[in-house]
């Protein structure tokens, strides 16, 4: 009696399975039919790649100081802020495009044997100027260079505005996906119908950086510094597309 009520028991938890992997796979079924549309289909990528002589630049750099109370350090870095945003001005450079991108101020402390020693307080500015005529990107540098700057940091080119680059670009990468699905289908002897799947994705290097030198200045050690002499290049754009064809 027992035996026969444990073989009932397996053929009841094997129809449970049955039915479970049933609904599992009819689930499944009816997925594939909503898909349907991208059975007998061609899939190729497409792309195109150009470069553009960049129309704009960057430069960024920190002015900092130390000193006993937050007043004093605070007052002596708005004076070279100040005092360089009007030398900046009259190389071409409009107050819109000098952005403060960080102000820090905090305590600033040695330690000898262990002992903390409180030496006063560091306040620094963090500053990018966009500099939109190109041509006066080595005025830009010399006149950062011989305010008593702290840090210049990294020197960029790019395009500005790259919607027309990057809109004929994904025309480029169609064509050349078009092109290669008309050889297949050609080579397959079948003809293209309707897209049914499409996706793009792209890569540029618009934002070509110079690595720049760390400069630490003080009075008594600025010196006039030489034009730079600072060859823009161009900057790569690159568009990618997939494309998937429905197969007639």
């Amino acid at each position: 009696m027992e035996l026969k009520s444990t073989t009932l028991t397996n053929i009841f938890l094997v129809g449970i399975f049955v039915m479970m992997a049933y609904l599992v796979f009819s689930n499944r079924d009816v997925t594939i039919n909503n898909n349907s549309d991208m059975e007998n289909t061609i899939a190729v990528e497409g792309t195109a790649e150009t470069f553009a002589k960049p129309d704009t630049a960057s430069v960024s750099f920190s002015i900092t100081k130390k000193a006993p109370t937050t007043d004093v350090a605070m007052d002596s870095v708005n004076k070279r802020i100040s005092e360089l945003v009007s030398q900046l001005k009259t190389v071409g450079i409009e107050q819109k495009d000098i952005k403060t991108t960080n102000y820090d101020v905090y305590p600033d402390y040695s330690y000898n044997d262990g002992k903390q020693k409180f030496e006063g307080y560091r306040v620094t500015q963090n500053i990018k100027v966009v500099i939109r005529n190109i041509n006066k990107a080595s005025d830009v540098l010399a006149t950062v260079n011989t305010a008593g700057v702290d840090n210049v940091s990294r020197l960029t080119f790019y395009v500005d505005d790259t919607d027309a680059i990057k809109g004929q670009l994904r025309s480029d990468a169609i064509k050349d996906a078009k092109e290669k699905a008309k050889k297949i289908a050609k080579d397959l002897g079948v003809s293209l119908g309707n897209v049914v799947g499409y996706d793009e994705y792209g890569n540029d290097n618009n934002m070509e950086s110079l690595p720049m030198t760390k400069r630490s200045y003080t009075s008594e050690n600025m010196a006039p510094v030489a034009d730079a002499v600072v060859p823009t290049g161009e900057n790569q754009f690159t568009s990618s597309v997939s494309v998937i064809y429905k197969i007639q």
